[in-house]
């Protein structure tokens, strides 16, 4: 069985498309205040060390979400 790729899993300058969103109920409608959705375009920007967080674009905007978030957030091909 094929694992499904997370925002965590990008490089740096990798694009995809937001497929899915895990996570609970209050996961789930704090991502989707910052921008967040199923359906918009990605960017990351970079991934900081350590297990730092991960900085995406998105609309424009960008916003750092930490690995564990990052990892509830499945993303595809454009």
């Amino acid at each position: 069985m094929v694992r499904e790729q997370t925002l965590a899993d990008l490089m740096a300058g990798e694009v995809k498309r937001v497929r899915k969103i895990l996570g609970g109920h209050g996961f789930q409608s704090n991502i989707r205040s910052v921008g967040i959705r199923e359906g918009k375009v990605v960017r990351v920007v970079t991934r900081q060390p350590m297990q730092g967080p991960v900085v995406v674009e998105i609309d424009g905007m960008r916003i750092a979400i930490g690995r564990g978030m990052a990892r509830k957030i499945v993303v595809g091909d454009i």
